[in-house]
């Protein structure tokens, strides 16, 4: 039986995709088995601080894990640099999706300077770094921007911690409301602009009653 111009066509398609593939590693393997909605709105944040960030831009991205969304960053970036304490997640973004303008690097941003940038990201890192070292944090992030530069913080709600499964909950040790984050970000950049999420949905309705938030820093303080 001669094959149908679709299965033709479709083959065509195939060819051009090619057989390249991308290996998860066990944090992104974990949330595709356990909670793929979760993937779905870690990467409708990254895809909010790309638009926010634009192109041409040198970016980092603190916390990257296994690097999955820093590909939304690096997109239409300059040059973008993913950094994580995970040895084992950074190997996984180095050997599955590593580029030319793409590049990982373990390291503790508190403890190294990564160098100069326009525009940082950090998400879903905040609420695990000690409520004493919160500002050193943001300070470390705003230290090495330009000075037009923007910082791109997410962070689980407080008001929905009591909603969150055991999966988000763990290893939480400092929980922000939309205040408290808009106010620690004002210790930093002249301007902080808040918006808040619900699942997917990037917004600015109510955040009390939103499960996730997101600071948008701008212009770091000590500039010239």
């Amino acid at each position: 039986m001669q094959p149908s111009r679709e299965s033709e066509q479709w083959a065509e398609v195939k060819a051009f995709i090619g057989n390249e593939g991308v290996s998860l590693g066990p944090y992104f393997s974990y949330i595709v088995r356990k909670s793929p909605r979760r993937l779905l709105h870690l990467l409708s944040y990254y895809k909010f601080a790309a638009k926010m960030i634009g192109s041409g831009k040198r970016v980092l991205d603190v916390g990257c894990s296994e690097g999955f969304g820093t590909i939304l960053l690096a997109e239409h970036a300059a040059s973008c640099l993913g950094v994580d304490l995970d040895a084992e997640a950074i190997a996984v973004a180095n050997q599955s999706v590593a580029s030319e303008t793409l590049r990982f690097a373990v390291m503790d941003v508190l403890a190294t300077d990564p160098g100069r940038f326009d525009a940082a990201v950090t998400l879903d890192v905040i609420e695990h770094i000690f409520q004493e070292n919160e500002d050193a944090f943001v300070a470390r992030l705003a230290g090495v921007l330009e000075t037009n530069g923007i910082l791109v913080i997410g962070t689980p709600n407080i008001t929905s911690d009591q909603f969150a499964n055991e999966h988000s909950r763990r290893g939480h040790v400092n929980l922000f409301s939309a205040d408290r984050l808009r106010a620690l970000g004002l210790r930093h950049f002249h301007n902080v602009f808040m918006f808040s999420a619900n699942d997917e949905v990037v917004h600015t309705g109510f955040s009390p009653l939103a499960h996730y938030l997101l600071a948008l820093c701008v212009a770091p303080r000590g500039r010239a």
